[in-house]
């Protein structure tokens, strides 16, 4: 019913596509615009209203549209052939072209657009909170192990999340979600957008494609050409990788996907070794 409501309200042919995320994608040629649309459909407010947001501010170009039918809230964005470019090797060289993409998104929209402010509560209950909802999951146990290391960080990183300044994440800032289109790379998908502390989206693409410390340092030095950056002191940077692990594991549990695959479980496996993950050259 949903997708017979948007063919005709765009007088389009739309088909899904693949999307192992949990929210459904369709693609089709509108009459109504006179384009090739790509539509994201999403079941939560908040995501739907943090990927409206943002394209319209940081990409508005691209964006056409935005409707809600029922319980389900769509955006609607002018479809581009997108190439990914995650198998591609980072040098020191894209290293540092990223940190300047993710710094020109942060400069772009702080203040500018209306997405979650987590910010407004502690650090540490945000952490307990999310410990909490993996009761009685498979995480459990490593989760709360990880937690009784990291208590005697909390009213350290509590004091410096607070101090440092705040931006609107793009919240899962990785590879996967910087496509090549045309001769540049841009940045997709801002539904998890929230507001933060800078080096929250510093976090996964560490983690995963940027883990040689002569990378991360050119992608700081690159971040810096555009935005101030202090890195946080190791106590707030454990905390910070420990609530992003949480958060994963939320999405798992919720998701029958598990499109992070064992990214949580190293996560915690860094805490449990009293490893920083932010070891620069």
């Amino acid at each position: 019913m949903l997708i017979e409501f948007l063919n005709d309200y765009y007088a389009a042919d739309f088909k899904k596509i693949h999307d192992i995320a949990g929210n459904q994608h369709l693609v089709g040629h509108s009459v109504r615009f006179d384009k090739d649309l790509f539509v994201k459909i999403f079941t939560e407010s908040e995501m739907f209203y943090a990927e409206q947001n943002v394209n319209q501010v940081y990409c508005p170009e691209i964006y056409l549209d935005s409707v809600i039918f029922g319980d389900k809230y769509i955006v609607v964005l002018i479809d581009r052939e997108l190439h990914d470019t995650d198998a591609e090797p980072v040098d020191e060289q894209r290293a540092a072209q990223y940190g300047e993409m993710l710094a020109r998104f942060h400069q772009k929209v702080t203040d500018r657009v209306l997405v979650a402010d987590y910010t407004k509560t502690k650090l540490s209950d945000r952490i307990l909170n999310a410990v909490d909802g993996l009761k009685n999951t498979k995480y459990e146990e490593d989760v709360k192990k990880a937690m009784e290391i990291l208590r005697p960080d909390f009213d350290q990183a509590d004091e410096e999340y607070k101090q440092l300044p705040h931006v609107v994440l793009h919240g899962d800032f990785s590879l996967r979600n910087i496509k090549r289109y045309k001769d540049s790379e841009v940045l997709i998908d801002f539904e998890w957008a929230s507001v933060g502390v800078a080096y929250e989206d510093f976090i996964k693409i560490f983690y995963n494609e940027v883990k040689n410390p002569k990378l991360r340092s050119s992608f700081i030095e690159g971040y810096k050409k555009i935005c101030d950056f202090e890195v946080p002191g190791y106590g707030l940077q454990r905390c910070l990788l420990f609530l992003c692990a949480l958060n994963i594991c939320r999405f798992h549990v919720t998701h029958e996907r598990e499109k992070f695959g064992d990214m949580p479980d190293r996560m915690l496996k860094t805490i449990e070794n009293g490893n920083a993950i932010v070891e620069l050259d």
